[in-house]
């Protein structure tokens, strides 16, 4: 007969008799862990003789057999170890020894069991960050209560995104959601997907844990997303002729410093995701809340040219209001880590915007001067005066 122990020796261990045994963090269950982000109850275990099987009845939260993730269930065996929230629990034969020396396997009869996916998603976002989830083929993922892997967040749709296993591929396919599924930072309808990459559903981010493979060199089958978001009002430009044009941005676009520290300065965009801090060092001021804003990025999409704010403390601000996603336009005006900058997306040479105007700085000038000479000639009149007086 077999016992569960935790690992600290807090409670004494507890023998496995034929029942259903419940770990979690009411006070109901028969194995207490008071840890923070364990479920009220988590895992049950089902004894039958010296056969334990786990099943993780909370799939939302993660569940660990030595040290391996547990979606749904798994068979368990002496000395393993069972990890959720910060707590250890151990399987123990007190019969065995923990390292018993490898058994000659024997010849037996061939036994089929179900195929164990590969392919995992870790989630990097609030409130399931850092929690695993082992994928099938036809995993949904959205926000109704039947999804496999539910959020439930008003930005995500009912049923945002398919997952499907083919020939060891997995595969995601957007199902017409509302925000969007990305690949990578690019808006995809169907993507192939691979080992390291960011599988983003709107603003919500899973990393896709899987095989490495030597192909992963070779071009990988992507279907792009043609839905556009609701274009923005152009800006028109007037021709030679007299007659307006609508003014289209070229692929090449360029920010110009417009504050102090940065004023005149003009950086060149060309790459698709750019991090602004690279362009304009880890920091955008002398400002400590600048700190956080190398989370803000610029991404080229097929609507446009788009910032995203992805944790910026101080948050982006576009024209004067804050945003977390905007497709810029030409003449936009950002302020992120205490720094102004302008969008320019017209033409292939950035523009004159941080030079003063000349006519402006003339009259301001002409001004001052006669401001000067009225004060002067006030003054002469002044002295006339008085010495009459005297």
């Amino acid at each position: 007969m077999l016992k569960i122990q935790f690992k600290d020796r807090r409670k004494p261990a507890m023998w496995l008799i034929d029942s259903t045994l419940k770990i979690g963090s009411d006070k109901s269950c028969e194995i207490l862990v008071e840890d923070a982000g364990v479920a009220a109850t988590q895992i049950e275990l089902d004894i039958n003789h010296d056969e334990i099987l786990l099943r993780n009845v909370t799939p939302n939260r993660s569940v660990f057999v030595n040290e391996i993730p547990v979606v749904k269930e798994q068979m368990l065996k002496p000395w393993d170890t069972i990890r959720l929230g910060q707590s250890e629990l151990e399987i123990i034969d007190p019969l065995s020894e923990r390292n018993p020396p490898p058994a000659k396997p024997k010849p037996q009869a061939t036994v089929v069991r179900p195929a164990v996916s590969p392919w995992m998603l870790k989630a990097c976002s609030a409130p399931l960050d850092g929690q695993y989830f082992t994928l099938a083929s036809g995993f949904v993922i959205g926000r109704e209560e039947k999804s496999e892997i539910k959020l439930p967040f008003s930005y995500i749709s009912r049923q945002h995104a398919r997952l499907a296993l083919r020939k060891n591929k997995l595969y995601v396919e957007d199902l017409e959601s509302a925000n969007g599924t990305f690949v990578n930072g690019d808006r995809v309808k169907s993507c192939e997907l691979r080992n390291g990459d960011e599988l983003r559903l709107d603003e919500f981010i899973f990393h896709v844990i899987g095989p490495v493979t030597k192909v992963d060199s070779k071009p990988r089958t992507v279907v792009r997303n043609n839905k556009k978001l609701p274009p923005k009002a152009s800006k028109p430009s007037v021709s030679n002729s007299g007659q307006t044009k609508k003014v289209m941005a070229s692929h090449k676009v360029f920010l110009h410093g417009m504050s102090a520290g940065v004023q005149g300065k003009v950086y060149e965009i060309t790459n698709a995701k750019n991090h602004l801090s690279r362009m304009l060092g880890h920091h955008l001021s002398t400002s400590e809340k600048s700190v956080s804003a190398r989370h803000v990025y610029l991404n080229e999409t097929d609507v446009g040219w788009e910032i995203i704010n992805n944790g910026a403390a101080d948050g982006l601000m576009i024209n004067g209001k804050m945003q977390a996603r905007v497709v810029l336009e030409d003449g936009d005006e950002i302020i992120v880590g205490g720094t102004l900058l302008k969008f320019q997306s017209v033409g292939d040479r950035p523009l004159n915007y941080a030079k003063p105007d000349n006519e402006s700085t003339s009259l301001a000038k002409i001004l001052v001067y006669l401001l000067i000479i009225g004060v002067a000639a006030a003054g002469l009149f002044y002295s006339g005066v008085l010495g009459k007086v005297s």
